[in-house]
């Protein structure tokens, strides 16, 4: 499950960014069901990555970020 937030529409369809090393990596999700605030990710996550909550909608892939440590 992940925030709703961190979903993001994009033309290749619903994506995350994985955070890796300071850098934001697009990766295209399958979803399931929706609950409150959290989707089901389906496929394209294997569970153990960082992913951009907020400001997600403004990342592109490859975009330099500062990692929080939450």
């Amino acid at each position: 499950l992940v925030p709703s937030i961190a979903i993001v529409r994009r033309p290749a369809g619903e994506v995350v960014y994985q955070i890796d090393n300071h850098t934001a990596r697009q990766r295209k999700v399958t979803t399931g069901q929706r609950q409150d605030d959290l989707v089901e990710i389906i496929s394209g996550l294997s569970g153990d990555e960082r992913i951009a909550v907020d400001g997600a909608a403004f990342l592109t892939d490859g975009a330099t970020v500062m990692e929080s440590q939450q």
